[in-house]
């Protein structure tokens, strides 16, 4: 007998597999593996603002990540410092606020600890269909920007010189990438959540021969950490996203032997 949160929890798996692989070939190739840890950790603030005011803690995640997602490309122009000293600045900052907010929230908050650690066994039907709604727009905008993201992750200013609208695609990408890492949030948690999207892609990496292999590779391998790691946790009866992790970071391991 299959249980509903189980089933759920596998919709959910496979979906957060998928499209955090994906986009995790991009953030490699792009060298934002640090802008995605940071997204996570301003997501932070958003699912506080969410316990405060009394809405579902994802979708305010949602909208303050986006919101600071989307200021983060101008900062980022319009400052002389490197683009990983920007983000080290937001990552501790925004994890700060999100904790003092935290302090304000009144009572015990048994779902908190969800979306810092991650319980993809406790997604809800509701969580189901917002996180369901997100993919489905993800991959929509996925379609019409994945030619053009391609080249610009590749060479940049190649790209602007052949007309690509370069900046206005940034934008597109960094909502892309907020909107998959929220996703994840309830699965494996803020903490960990740029393993998700990091690990698979690096693996996939390590064994590709050119980039339609790139994203087979971590794709599958995503989604198989995922399963794998969800099965696991609930028949050994330990913490999901860690297990998930952990699964999705042997493989890469195994990839390293390969590579040799």
């Amino acid at each position: 007998m299959i249980y509903g949160f189980f089933l759920r929890a596998i919709v959910v798996g496979v979906i957060s597999g998928f499209l955090c692989a994906f986009i995790g070939v991009f953030v490699i190739l792009r060298k934002m593996a640090f802008f995605s840890h940071a997204i996570a950790h301003i997501a932070l603030t958003g699912v506080a603002i969410g316990f405060l005011v009394n809405v579902n803690p994802l979708a305010s995640a949602l909208g303050f990540s986006v919101v600071v997602g989307m200021l983060i490309p101008p900062l980022i122009e319009k400052s002389r410092l490197s683009v990983d000293t920007i983000i080290g600045i937001l990552l501790p900052s925004s994890m700060a606020i999100g904790v003092v907010l935290l302090g304000f929230v009144k009572g015990y908050k048994p779902d908190l600890l969800s979306y810092l650690f991650g319980d993809i066994l406790a997604v809800s039907s509701k969580d189901l269909y917002i996180i369901l709604g997100l993919a489905v727009f993800s991959i929509v905008l996925m379609y019409f920007i994945f030619n053009e993201t391609t080249i610009i992750s590749f060479d940049e200013d190649w790209a602007k010189v052949s007309g690509i609208r370069v900046k206005y695609l940034n934008y597109l990408f960094v909502l892309l990438l907020s909107l998959i890492v929220v996703i994840s949030i309830k699965i494996v948690g803020i903490i960990l959540v740029s393993a998700l999207v990091i690990i698979p892609g690096a693996a996939a990496i390590n064994i590709a021969k050119n980039l339609r292999e790139m994203f087979i590779y971590s794709i599958l391998i995503g989604v198989l950490g995922e399963l794998v790691g969800i099965i696991a946790s609930y028949f050994l009866n330990i913490p999901t996203g860690p297990s998930i992790v952990l699964t999705i970071s042997i493989i890469f391991i195994l990839t390293l032997r390969r590579r040799k």
